[in-house]
């Protein structure tokens, strides 16, 4: 893979309850990850995005660090090499 390849992850990740927000907040902070979803008992869906493939295995790694995580599991993952049209315009 390329530096050009799009890589995406989705990842469920289980926070202490009462820590959620707090887990959230520390998530959103991390290049490439967004919270689509989250609940009053911990659980949250995240993604992962970055065109650099150890970029996001290791953020997803570095999601145990995190105060309040339980666990994180990915459940999802992508890429596509970038690819050009005939007249070399990225597709």
């Amino acid at each position: 893979m390329s530096m050009s390849d799009y890589n995406i992850c989705g990842v469920m990740l289980h926070a202490v309850a009462v820590k959620r927000q707090q887990v959230e907040q520390a998530l959103v902070q991390l290049a490439g990850v967004e919270v689509h979803a989250n609940s009053a008992e911990g659980k949250l869906v995240v993604t992962v995005e970055s065109d650099d493939r150890y970029y996001v295995a290791d953020t997803i790694s570095a999601f145990k660090d995190i105060d309040g995580v339980l666990s994180a599991s990915m459940i999802y993952q992508f890429s596509d090499a970038a690819t050009n049209t005939n007249e070399g315009v990225p597709a």
